[in-house]
């Protein structure tokens, strides 16, 4: 029987979206053996959010099913529109102090003051997920990259932390930036693919959703202007790429951009037009996909397009999923699955 992980006593999200966040959870069980929880609560009653949170903890036996206390409960309060979390000892390595900071200062506000809670917390999950993915391979949480969100130094909010979200906060709902002439100019296409990678990364530290800018191609710019953009989006973006070493092969007008120190960061595809070099995001959509739950969290599943035929050689089959020979190819490792998982290289 499958333990439950949202308890949404204030009825905020509706029963699909339930059963995708339970699905979605379950399967960073099998991955990690992190028990995540979460909780929504109309008001805290009598109690105030920080002995609520240790209740619920105890009540529910959160990271319980062994002695390693690996549990994490976000408890949501929508009356006073506070978040808490609470993080298991066994946990304390994989979310240091600076990074549930980032969560309960930066995130909650971005997300949850503008009451698009099953956006919030899919984006808060992912964020969480990818943390726990980098820690089982052993990768210290870079604050750099927090720094680089705030263009200030993080403030520590302790292993347990919590925070009011206030109507008035600027960074809340969905991101839309006014293009102008000076914009357009300084993320215009690049004379190189380098150039361009480092334009687009400037592009989502600025977080201000303009998607008719020349660093993408037209297709990607229609394909970018129907997305609700957020500045967690952006942020799980940075928290991805900021940072990690790539590689460039660059082949007649197209280019292929792989990591080489990262296994979960996927590849981007990219085009010289006219003007210069492109980002072709709508590629990148169709040729690669997420996946969890497995050895791999991206698949290649491009098969007859330009970048598909041009970079064949650097396909290769490992574990039944396609990767890119002489990226970072590390499996990782399930803990519940007793046969661990190897590091290969795929080359």
């Amino acid at each position: 029987m499958r333990v439950q992980h949202l308890y949404d006593e204030a009825q905020v999200i509706s029963g699909e979206g339930r059963k995708e966040f339970e699905e979605y959870l379950y399967w960073i069980v099998r991955e990690s053996d992190i028990d995540i929880r979460i909780i929504f609560v109309k008001d805290t009653g009598p109690k105030s959010i920080e002995e609520l949170a240790l209740d619920k903890v105890h009540q529910l036996r959160v990271g319980g099913r062994n002695r390693e206390e690996r549990g994490v409960l976000l408890l949501f309060d929508l009356k006073d529109k506070r978040l808490r979390i609470e993080i298991g000892y066994g946990l304390e390595a994989y979310f240091p102090d600076a990074f549930v900071s980032y969560l309960i200062h930066d995130h909650v506000r971005a997300f949850f003051s503008s009451d698009n809670y099953v956006l919030g917390l899919r984006l808060l999950l992912r964020l969480l997920h990818h943390r726990i993915r980098e820690a089982v391979l052993g990768n210290e949480f870079d604050p750099t990259v927090v720094q680089a969100i705030r263009h200030h130094k993080f403030l520590s909010g302790g292993a347990g932390a919590s925070a009011r979200i206030t109507a008035s906060d600027k960074e809340a709902g969905l991101l839309r930036g006014a293009l102008n002439e000076t914009r357009q100019e300084h993320f215009s296409a690049q004379p190189s693919p380098e150039a361009l990678y480092k334009k687009y990364l400037e592009w989502l530290i600025a977080q201000e959703f303009i998607p008719r800018l020349d660093i993408f191609t037209a297709e990607s710019q229609d394909f970018l202007a129907g997305l609700p953009m957020t500045k967690a989006y952006f942020h799980y973006i940075l928290m991805l790429e900021y940072g990690k070493q790539y590689r460039i092969d660059a082949r007649g007008n197209v280019a292929l951009l792989y990591f080489i120190d990262s296994p979960f960061a996927c590849p981007h595809f990219l085009r010289k037009g006219e003007n210069g070099w492109q980002l072709d995001m709508l590629a990148a959509v169709r040729n690669t996909t997420n996946r969890y739950g497995d050895v791999f969290v991206w698949d290649y599943r491009g098969v007859d397009d330009v970048y598909t035929k041009t970079f064949a050689d650097k396909l290769v089959r490992i574990k039944g999923y396609i990767r890119i020979v002489g990226g970072d190819n590390r499996r990782l490792p399930l803990r519940a699955d007793p046969r661990g998982g190897d590091q290969g290289t795929g080359e």
